[in-house]
């Protein structure tokens, strides 16, 4: 499992260890409703569907986000030192190419004037740069957190390693402990069923012969009886 997190966590840094190195923001129009706007777009390196998400919750927590059919209309927007919170704004976020997402927003609902409108797409640059920059960077602390869990799992497993390391090495030890006490009792069985043997050896030579010294004396006995009877 360590060995898959691993490959994971180096396989994410290669492939995001430039994201945040570039920038592409720039004057762009695209039409919402058939009426075309001109705003500002901000190529960012990552799925579409987390930009999305990312940008929606940057946006809800600068103003008020509500979902029109392929966009959303953005409204009480302001970004400190940036924006007017009594404009309205449309904005959306879609595929581009080569793992890109496009971020676009424009002054919505108004014909402003060129003046004006350079002067807001100014401010839409520099929030679409920060807001850019502010995706990078909680991708990466995604990333950190991940490899924090993975050295924090790694460490977990390192320490139950060690320790099933130290109880393995106190279970050989009492291992060759016993092994050397079984060896050693068994060469005092060993010894101890030798002389057994030959004690049982002896044994039978001493019984047979006190078995021929019993029929001796009893042969004396009888002779004795014998004499007895010959005596008047």
């Amino acid at each position: 499992m360590t060995k898959h997190i691993l490959i994971f966590l180096i396989a994410t840094f290669f492939s995001g260890g430039l994201m945040a190195q570039d920038y592409s923001i720039r004057e762009e129009s695209e039409r919402v409703n058939n009426k075309k706007y001109e705003g500002v777009s901000s190529l960012v390196y990552g799925d579409v569907d987390k930009v999305e998400r990312y940008w929606n919750d940057y946006l809800k927590d600068n103003g008020k986000l509500r979902r029109k059919r392929n966009f959303y209309q953005v409204t009480q927007f302001s970004v400190k030192d940036m924006g007017v919170d009594t404009l309205t704004y449309v904005t959306r976020v879609t595929y581009s190419k080569d793992s890109l997402s496009k971020i676009w927003m424009a002054p919505f609902g108004v014909d402003y004037t060129d003046d004006d409108l350079k002067t807001l797409n100014e401010d839409l640059k520099r929030i679409l740069k920060k807001a850019t920059r502010g995706y990078y960077v909680s991708e990466v602390q995604k990333r950190i957190d991940q490899s924090e869990a993975a050295a924090k799992a790694a460490s977990k497993k390192h320490q139950k390693l060690i320790y099933e390391g130290e109880n393995f090495t106190s279970d050989l030890q009492s291992a060759k402990d016993l092994k050397l006490e079984l060896e050693t009792r068994l060469e005092e069985t060993i010894l101890k069923i030798k002389v057994l043997e030959q004690q049982i050896i002896d044994n039978k030579a001493s019984s047979e012969q006190a078995y021929e010294d019993l029929e001796k004396i009893k042969k004396v006995i009888e002779a004795h009886k014998e004499s007895m009877k010959k005596i008047n």
